[in-house]
């Protein structure tokens, strides 16, 4: 039979063996816990610093759609709204496309003639591709800055400052010129000039712009500009170069007609 001088050290050395294993269990908890709260901390810190940047980089949460928008993501010439009356034009355009310019020198002024005559309506959706891998590029700032035009009601006037000012291509647009040469140029002054000039610098039609170009992405456009009646793609040269559309509205409305009546003279807002 053992005695109790034994039995009293093998109970004390039991009592310490499960002291020492629920000390190991509770450091265990004890770390696992700090691990979770390092990694809620990490989480809350990466989305409190992103919205820091955010808000460094003048990106505005309260983004604005500029009052002349389509469902389309393009904006109305004049603010005249489609009607089923008469074609609707939808218009693609890169800011820095050089076929661009040389197409509004020639057709913009017809266009916007027809406009105001209401022999029909016009949108402009502009894309950004020509930015290549930037985020915010010379593109898509001069697209930024148009729709926050329109918020002051200038928009077509900011439009065709920004094709006449148009550089080399791949230069782009220093953002001070958008923000101030052009704006003034556009005759935005006074209130509407702080206005569009806080826009800009908050970059509040970011969203806009963003889903424009994922439009332009999405319908497979591919190049521009492109100009579409009813979905009809007009074609201003044949396979030899001749010229099919004049630069005058009686030529450029009897394509837009034409188009207009080949697509079931859907509107496309």
């Amino acid at each position: 039979m053992a005695n109790n001088s034994s039995l009293s050290k093998r109970a004390a050395l039991r009592q310490q063996q499960e002291m020492d294993e629920r000390s190991k269990r509770n450091k265990r908890v004890l770390f696992a816990g700090i691990g979770v709260v390092a990694v809620v901390v990490v989480v809350v810190l990466a989305i409190v610093i992103g919205q820091a940047i955010m808000k460094g980089r003048g990106i505005t949460e309260d983004q604005v759609t500029p009052p002349n928008a389509t469902s389309g993501y393009g904006i109305l010439l004049g603010g005249k709204q489609p009607e089923e009356s008469k074609p609707h034009l939808v218009l693609y355009e890169d800011y820095q496309c050089p076929a661009c310019k040389a197409f509004e020198e020639s057709y913009g002024p017809v266009v916007e003639q027809l406009v105001d005559e209401g022999k029909l309506t016009a949108e402009i959706r502009t894309a950004y591709f020509l930015d290549g891998a930037a985020n915010f590029g010379p593109s898509r700032m001069a697209a930024i800055a148009a729709a926050a035009a329109d918020e002051v009601g200038k928009y077509r006037e900011y439009h065709d400052v920004v094709y006449a000012n148009q550089p080399t291509e791949g230069v782009g647009y220093p953002n001070t010129q958008l923000r101030d040469d052009f704006a003034k140029q556009a005759g935005i002054e006074g209130d509407d000039l702080a206005t569009f000039q806080k826009m800009f610098d908050e970059r509040a039609t970011a969203d806009f712009t963003k889903a424009a170009g994922d439009k332009f992405n999405s319908e497979q456009i591919g190049s521009t500009p492109t100009y579409l009646v009813s979905g009809v793609k007009l074609q201003f040269a044949d396979e030899s170069n001749n010229v099919l559309i004049m630069p005058t509205a009686e030529s450029f409305l009897e394509a837009a007609t034409k188009a207009w009546e080949e697509g079931g003279k859907k509107i496309d807002g």
